[in-house]
């Protein structure tokens, strides 16, 4: 078994923390925590105690601090053009760095559509970003709403695709037959015990369905489910001739940031699904994405929602996670300025400042 050097496993924390904070920056902060270690091995040797070492680096932390302070330049969140320029000073050493004239007005329109401007601190939560093969880096959009690029509308017996005015409802429960925990068998003796069977279960899907109707919900977004099917043919079939939109497969790590978005609450069973817990959208409408790819987005959600997504596309899977992984740095430099609101120059005239 490979045993991991302390200082190796704090070198690759401190680059772990430096990348959740400001997105960017991983290799200088280890550049800069070798040399300090360098100096401290050095003073050390010199018989100079740990504790004093310690003491001299938060007092040099401190003047450091004040020095860049005093050189800063304050920033003014209204000012988009200069967001917009760093945001394109992080991309610009990224394989995408091409593409920087669209990825950074995204990355700051999407952190100024979730903030106040008394805000100190963003969270990069409320910000869903999705990805889509297909298409180039340039067709990447902005979302003010919801973007399913893995949850496929129902086509089954011609149910709608697009519903303008739309009552969203999120359940938890499956649209289906009864089903127990454990595996089991159902023995059918003669015709009349399947017709039977197949009775009930009809009934019981339709009581579901009238229930959904209702509430007069037109779109039902169902969570995937683990135990049974989410949903059946059969209950598709009602959902289609009532004109009700089915999106299937709603992820659980979803639920949170769908319900928050267009003001919805999960239902985790039919006796509870009413009017009150159902989100609204101006429109919800699956879209083509090139070639038999299709989008789900969802519109017009209530405007005092702080929640928007973004789309990213790419022609391969290599420039599609490599684009996701630089609109989230840039991301955290339009942050970094909410919660500081003042720039340095850069060309490390800072670090030459404080030397």
């Amino acid at each position: 078994m490979e045993v991991i050097h302390p200082t190796a496993k704090m070198l690759v924390e401190i680059s772990k923390a430096q990348d959740i904070e400001a997105g960017d920056g991983t290799t200088s902060v280890v550049v800069m925590a070798g040399a300090l270690l360098k100096a401290s091995q050095e003073l050390l040797s010199k018989g100079i105690h740990p504790a004093a070492i310690s003491d001299g680096f938060n007092v040099a932390h401190k003047k450091a601090c004040e020095i860049i302070d005093g050189m800063s330049v304050p920033v003014d969140l209204d000012d988009r053009d200069i967001l917009i320029q760093n945001c394109v000073t992080c991309l610009s050493s990224k394989v995408v760095s091409a593409n920087s004239d669209v990825l950074a007005p995204m990355a700051v329109d999407a952190v100024l559509k979730i903030i106040d401007k008394s805000d100190t601190n963003v969270d990069l939560r409320n910000i869903r970003v999705s990805m889509k093969l297909g298409g180039t880096v340039d067709d990447s959009e902005l979302i003010d709403g919801l973007c399913f690029t893995n949850n496929k509308v129902s086509h089954f017996a011609g149910g709608p695709q697009r519903i303008e005015g739309a009552r969203i409802g999120l359940i938890q429960f499956c649209l289906s037959a009864p089903k127990t925990d454990l595996e089991n068998n159902v023995v059918v003796n003669d015709y009349t015990a399947m017709d039977r069977i197949l009775k009930e279960e009809k009934k019981y899907i339709v009581n579901l369905v009238k229930k959904i109707v209702a509430t007069n919900c037109n779109v039902i977004m169902i969570q995937k489910s683990i135990l049974r099917d989410a949903v059946n043919e059969l209950a598709l079939h009602f959902l289609a001739k009532k004109g009700i939109m089915v999106i299937k497969d709603i992820e659980r790590d979803d639920v949170d940031f769908i319900c928050k978005t267009i003001n919805a609450i999960p239902v985790p069973h039919i006796d509870q699904f009413t009017k009150d817990k159902l989100g609204t959208a101006n429109l919800v409408e699956e879209v083509s994405a090139g070639s038999d790819k299709k989008i789900v987005k969802v519109t017009g959600c209530p405007a005092q929602n702080k929640t928007v997504s973004i789309l990213v596309r790419g022609s391969n899977q290599l420039v599609l996670e490599e684009a996701e992984r630089s609109l989230h740095d840039a991301l955290c430099v339009v942050r970094a300025l909410v919660k500081k609101r003042s720039l340095l120059p850069g060309g490390a005239a800072c670090e030459m400042e404080i030397s």
